[in-house]
């Protein structure tokens, strides 16, 4: 049924659903402009708060340009990258959100080759930090990172205070179980000891370094079970079911104070500030360190960048790449701190505005973590991981056993291996 549901996404699709956010003001720009160079740029629609800044930015710099923002709804947007990268429709430019997504794009010929763009323009790759070494495809690079991600823990004070239970700081998976536990209330307004966004079901095999192209699978395994214990067993979490089906409902219920502790990626720090200014949140929210496997280093963590990456059929590949300089480099970087978010270039100026943003503990527990890359650029992975959430999400369901998940997940794999 998950596979007939993606397809259906995918087949219905239809180019009406991406929509500039400002048509007008992009019809009164191209009606003023005698010389102008004209770059269509396609984000997922949470992206946009702090990248329209950021154009508005450059197009004051750059008069003959003309950046037209078209934002996609975020659910739909992955399984529409192909059809925005070769419709009519013409793309320059689309954000990226996984690195095995890049790399299977490029590996497709969707994406222009940057390699020699980034030596020409004397890039400073160094800003983006050692994560940047780990995102080449065959000794190329096709995006440039914008933002890097970080998973840390999201907990309610007020839900600690009302059971005068201390906050949260550094602790392992197992501690986090058993707190989740005492936070979990059923009776009356129902209160839930966790939730885990439905996506990241080798979380803790990440934190230990093992990927699902491993030979062995241990490590995979003991993730999924652990999830089975927080949903199935323990039912300190929201079930499975319910986070999978209503998933934006249920991030909700964190903001309306439902829910103690939710991992989630430091995005979520701007959209509870962005929230709690515009009274759509009654939450008082506080970050503790991602809990951590047995014997793993304290503040381990996972991570990727996410890319603005060039079409290979842009007519613009120089124009374009100038404002993606532009986009991942600094002046890009102190309007994303100003607004909350971590970009992936970063400077000890940048992090003194993100810090003034955010809180200096928050910027703390994020700039010191110790992240895992959250997936190889290898072009078959993404093809794997939608296997293996297949096969997670049968477990997960009750539809098998642990053990038939894995062997199944393992044939399937096998099959991406000898294409």
């Amino acid at each position: 049924m998950v596979l007939f549901l993606a397809m259906s996404v995918l087949l219905c699709f239809q180019p009406s659903k991406i929509e500039s956010a400002t048509p007008q003001i992009i019809a009164e720009k191209e009606e003023k402009a005698e010389k102008e160079v004209i770059l269509n740029y396609y984000i997922w629609e949470n992206e946009e708060a702090y990248i329209r800044p950021v154009i508005e930015a450059y197009e004051a710099l750059n008069a003959e340009v003309i950046i037209n923002l078209h934002i996609v709804d975020a659910d739909l947007y992955d399984k529409s990258l192909e059809h925005i990268l070769s419709g009519e429709n013409q793309a320059d430019l689309v954000g990226v959100r996984e690195t095995s997504h890049m790399a299977s794009l490029a590996e497709e010929g969707y994406l222009l080759d940057v390699t020699d763009y980034i030596s020409n323009y004397a890039l400073e790759v160094e800003a983006y930090g050692n994560m940047f070494n780990e995102i080449e495809i065959n000794g190329r690079y096709y995006g440039i990172p914008t933002r890097s991600t970080c998973w840390i823990l999201l907990y309610n004070k007020e839900i600690f205070d009302k059971k005068g239970i201390p906050y949260p700081e550094q602790m392992t998976w197992e501690e986090y179980g058993e707190l989740a536990i005492l936070l979990t209330d059923k009776e009356g307004e129902k209160t839930w000891g966790g939730y885990l966004p439905p996506w990241c079901f080798n979380f803790t095999a990440i934190q230990k370094s093992s990927y699902l192209m491993d030979d062995n699978l241990k490590e995979t395994e003991n993730a999924l079970r652990l999830l089975n214990q927080f949903y199935n067993l323990d039912k300190s979490h929201v079930s499975y079911k319910e986070s999978a089906t209503q998933r934006e409902s249920l991030s909700g219920l964190f903001k309306q104070g439902h829910i103690a502790m939710m991992p989630q990626g430091e995005w979520m720090i701007n959209m509870l500030m962005e929230k709690n200014k515009e009274g759509e949140a009654n939450v008082r929210w506080g970050i503790a360190p991602m809990p951590v496997p047995d014997e793993e280093d304290a503040g381990t963590t996972w991570g990727q960048y996410q890319f603005a990456c060039i079409s290979s059929r842009t007519d613009n590949p120089e124009e374009a790449f100038r404002f993606l300089s532009f986009l991942c480099g600094e002046e890009a970087a102190r309007i994303y701190a100003r607004n909350g978010m971590v970009h992936a270039y970063s400077t000890e100026e940048i992090k003194k505005i993100y810090a003034d943003t955010v809180g200096e503990d928050i910027a703390e527990i994020v700039y010191r973590a110790k992240r895992k890359q959250e997936q190889p650029a290898i072009p078959e992975y993404h093809e794997i991981l939608d296997m293996f959430e297949t096969c997670a999400h049968n477990y997960l369901m009750g539809n098998c056993d642990l053990a038939a998940a894995i062997e199944e997940f393992d044939i399937l794999r096998k099959q991406v291996y000898q294409k």
